[in-house]
């Protein structure tokens, strides 16, 4: 026999579910809303620590360069003290005795700057006669990459002092310090080289070259 339906407990089960339905949709947007909302504050908190690392590492970027600037400001600074150091102790020895190899010169000069027709430049040390000159490039620690300064200088000084356009010119360098390469590079290009010993001037070249007017 077929059971008879009752169409009162159907629609009351229908009703059941409905609810729970609802309830479960219910808990799940408060599930989503929830995950959402602790979503949202991760991502504030990450953005937080974010900005705040980069406002640290900001920060001791510019200590590490700071601390970078006062390190080449101190460098350079003794970097000039020396340089200067040397110009004065390689001055006063020409200075006292202005005879170097067979020729005697009459005056020194020091640190002689100018500026004339576009071309900037000072030269350490220029001894001078009748109709000679020695320009002489010093440096503390002189390193051979920088001895062909040398012959540009003579070139501009050309340039920048035509009343000596006669004269019969002759390089060199100084050092208190410098390498073997320095001293050969220096003997190739026909440059004196001179460096201290003790409190008198020692010659370590004296097989140069003659820089005449062309």
């Amino acid at each position: 026999m077929k059971k008879n339906i009752d169409y009162a407990d159907v629609w009351t089960l229908l009703h059941e579910y409905i609810k729970e339905s609802k309830e479960t949709d219910r808990r799940l947007k408060e599930r989503l809303e929830e995950t959402d909302r602790q979503l949202k504050e991760q991502i504030q908190e990450t953005d937080r620590q974010l900005k705040e690392q980069k406002q640290e590492t900001d920060r001791q970027i510019k200590k590490t360069l700071k601390g970078i600037d006062g390190l080449k400001k101190y460098v350079g600074g003794i970097a000039n003290s020396n340089g200067f150091v040397a110009e004065d102790l390689f001055f006063n020895s020409f200075s006292k005795n202005m005879t170097i190899c067979n020729m005697t010169f009459d005056s020194i000069d020091r640190n002689m700057h100018r500026i004339s027709k576009g071309i900037e430049d000072e030269f350490d040390i220029v001894l001078t006669n009748s109709d000679i000159l020695l320009i002489i490039e010093v440096k503390y620690n002189f390193h051979h990459n920088d001895v062909e300064t040398v012959l540009k200088k003579i070139n501009n000084f050309r340039i920048l002092y035509p009343i000596y356009k006669d004269y019969t010119i002759f390089g060199g360098i100084a050092g208190l310090t410098m390498t073997t390469e320095t001293i050969d590079t220096a003997k190739k290009m026909g440059l004196f080289v001179f460096t201290q010993k003790g409190n008198d001037i020692k010659v370590l070249n004296d097989q140069v070259k003659k820089f005449s007017n062309v």
